[in-house]
């Protein structure tokens, strides 16, 4: 409708209760409206006009407002009106567009039925074009919607390897994490994310800002401020993460003083009566299951607390099952993105402002120590792994008992 419409042909009042009319009753009232001018000199194409709509849509209002057969109320309009579907009547589209994908179609070897075109929707309709059929790139949509062809991402879901006992292992776990919730035993899922380079390098995401932002055009260590190396862990049942920026390498002696600092300073308090310390945590790296610094760490780490260590590795290649992935570190993916890190600090200071609808709330601590890459086990390793270290009877490899000595 024309926003200056003349008073001579509605009033204000007459405006604003047509501006709540659906498009039937809408029609009706200005074919109303039009026959009472018309009476006194303004043609339905004068009327049109000031109005602002198509001569189309009045008459169509002047039929229905006179028709022995009027539209039925809870319709808008007659069965079959409106725009028709431009698709039905253009198979050759589809039958082209088949043709032109047909070459850059792939399939995925775990599953016949999913196949991927490495076209854009662009260069299909470029193709089309050169074809001679000049169509829209809405169109070209609905083409590959009727082909079942939609723009999707690749999911990281495919084990690398077909690791025995990893469905057990799954199984496990859950059983295991039921069980420590309803005795009350404190479960933390630990991990490691991947080191971030601080300093004024483009991180992906988009800031808020009143001018252009710029970053280096390349991101070389040398020009930075150094780089973090972030350790999380989660309080599966409380929903807490605690994140330690560390400076130097990830070592096993690294997650343990971590796990020390953050019982000592948060979880001791909140379970003032456990006994045992549940971990959860991947198979290799930092946490491996094989190494055997890593238990000696751990051993260490019992005895400190004078804890027991109740130790469960998630399967290799399936970290991503681990809890802390899902629930931590992909929240602090988004509040680190946008702007640079500048530093340990604003790291942490960033992190510790993670927060979710699910209120997840987390503490961001620094670890400045500098650790050893290079260490070696005790000669009294095996001695003390009979002592301390309990294997379960179901996959012993991956889950087992620390017992302090004190």
């Amino acid at each position: 409708m024309h926003p200056k419409t003349p008073p001579e042909v509605l009033s204000p009042s007459e405006l604003a209760y047509m501006s709540g009319l659906n498009e039937r009753d809408r029609r009706l009232f200005l074919a109303t409206r039009a026959e009472s001018l018309r009476s006194q000199g303004l043609s339905y194409r004068k009327f049109s006009k000031r109005m602002g709509i198509s001569t189309h849509t009045l008459q169509n209002g002047l039929q229905e407002l006179h028709s022995d057969h009027p539209i039925e109320r809870k319709r808008i309009r007659r069965q079959g009106g409106g725009r028709h579907a431009v698709l039905p009547q253009h198979p050759e589209w589809v039958q082209a567009t088949v043709q032109i994908i047909e070459p850059h179609t792939a399939g995925l070897p775990q599953d016949e039925d999913v196949v991927w075109v490495s076209l854009t929707k662009t260069q299909i309709q470029n193709e089309l074009a050169k074809a001679g059929f000049v169509i829209s790139r809405y169109h070209v949509t609905q083409i590959l919607d009727f082909l079942g062809l939609k723009e999707r991402s690749f999911r990281k879901d495919i084990p690398m390897r077909d690791v025995k006992d990893r469905n057990e292992q799954f199984e496990n776990i859950a059983a295991m994490r039921k069980s420590l919730e309803e005795v009350g035993i404190p479960t933390i899922s630990v991990d490691t994310k991947k080191k971030e380079l601080t300093g004024n390098f483009k991180r992906p995401g988009k800031a808020l800002s009143n001018g252009t932002l710029k970053a280096f055009d390349h991101d070389f260590a040398t020009f930075g401020n150094g780089t973090v190396v972030p350790h999380g862990i989660y309080d599966v049942a409380k929903n807490i993460g605690y994140m330690t920026i560390g400076v130097s390498h990830d070592t096993s002696k690294f997650v343990c003083d971590n796990i020390e600092r953050v019982w000592n300073r948060y979880l001791k308090e909140q379970y003032p009566d456990a006994r045992t310390i549940a971990i959860l945590c991947d198979g290799g790296g930092s946490n491996s299951s094989s190494h055997r610094i890593v238990k000696q760490d751990l051993m260490d780490l019992a005895n400190r607390l004078n804890m027991r260590l109740l130790v469960m590795h998630y399967p290799p290649y399936c970290s991503k099952f681990n809890p802390i992935e899902h629930r931590l570190f992909s929240q602090i993916t988004r509040s680190w993105n946008g702007a640079p890190l500048m530093s340990v600090e604003d790291a942490a200071e960033r992190a510790a402002r993670t927060t979710t609808k699910t209120g997840l709330k987390v503490y961001a601590d620094i670890n400045n120590k500098t650790y050893d890459i290079k260490r070696q086990v005790d000669e009294s390793y095996e001695k003390r792994l009979s002592w301390q270290v309990v294997f379960s009877p179901t996959l012993p490899k991956w889950n087992y008992l620390i017992k302090p000595i004190n």
